[in-house]
């Protein structure tokens, strides 16, 4: 059952890239450009978009609902709308185009360009992020202790293995950021600028009306810990979400894999916030 599934999931992720980018060789190739975020009005943005940008950080894009709902329309397989839908999330969570590219050239990539981790930029990396409530400490430099303590208890009671012992780090600029140190001895030190900023009015997805933040957990251990357990970073995340409070969101920025992508998403609390506009 389980391999019958799988192998209908692949196709219909197959039918979905080959009905939204076209065929690279054939004449008359379509291609799909997702609008930028300042492009579309802020109601029809997804609650991702809204958590990503009180992050500060940009790059990605959503994908209109009206998209989704003609992919998962298009299914060459009656009754297999949930398998679609995961198959249209894949194909169609990418990343905005490279800056410099002409018009043409980002028209050409259309959905063929996905946010891989790991560059030198914010959009393309996890992140933990904290706000942390106001009521809870007394200074920025409380609420950044507070936020690292909560995820590594979240980690402890979610894995079962081995945890990386890696050390993290708590700053004001996430992971690939050009301005997260202050010189070249902080690098090597692994010191990056933290938080000193008061507390201010928390983003409207938060309970709490004023908070610490944003605090960003840097070099979080999610990778590591997902394959000393037998799970996905994606999945690692998901589980950990579930021990962490509110104030604390985790971004995946999705991966792109010869099988079975992964779409970019938000975790919270065991949910999963995809990049998929209202």
């Amino acid at each position: 059952m389980g391999n019958k599934s799988t192998t209908v999931r692949i196709g219909l992720l197959g039918a979905t890239v080959a009905l939204l980018v076209g065929c690279s060789g054939t004449q008359g190739a379509r291609t799909v450009q997702l609008p930028e975020p300042k492009d579309v009005p802020r109601g029809k943005w997804s609650d991702a978009m809204h958590v990503l940008t009180a992050m500060g950080i940009s790059g990605q894009r959503d994908v209109p609902i009206e998209l989704v709902g003609a992919v998962d329309g298009a299914s060459p397989a009656g009754g297999s709308g949930t398998v679609l839908g995961n198959a249209g999330l894949n194909a169609v969570s990418f990343a905005s185009p490279p800056t410099g590219l002409s018009g043409g050239a980002a028209a050409g990539i259309g959905l063929g360009l996905m946010l891989l981790g790991g560059s030198s930029d914010p959009a393309r990396a996890t992140q933990i992020v904290a706000w942390v409530p106001y009521d809870q400490v007394s200074s920025p430099e409380e609420a950044s202790a507070l936020a690292l303590q909560k995820v590594e208890e979240a980690r402890r009671k979610s894995f079962s293995g081995a945890l990386s012992k890696l050390g993290m780090q708590t700053g004001r600029y996430p992971d690939g950021h050009s301005r997260a140190y202050a010189s070249p001895a902080d690098i090597y030190a692994e010191r990056p600028i933290p938080l000193a900023d008061a507390a201010a009015v928390s983003p409207s997805f938060l309970q709490s009306p004023v908070s610490y933040g944003p605090i960003f957990i840097r070099h979080n251990q999610f990778t590591l810990d997902a394959y000393k357990n037998d799970m996905t970073t994606s999945e690692a995340m998901l589980v950990a979400s579930r021990h962490l409070p509110e104030w604390i969101y985790i971004y995946h920025p999705g991966q792109r894999l010869r099988k079975n992508s992964i779409p970019a998403a938000i975790f919270n609390q065991g949910r999963a916030l995809y990049f998929v506009g209202k």
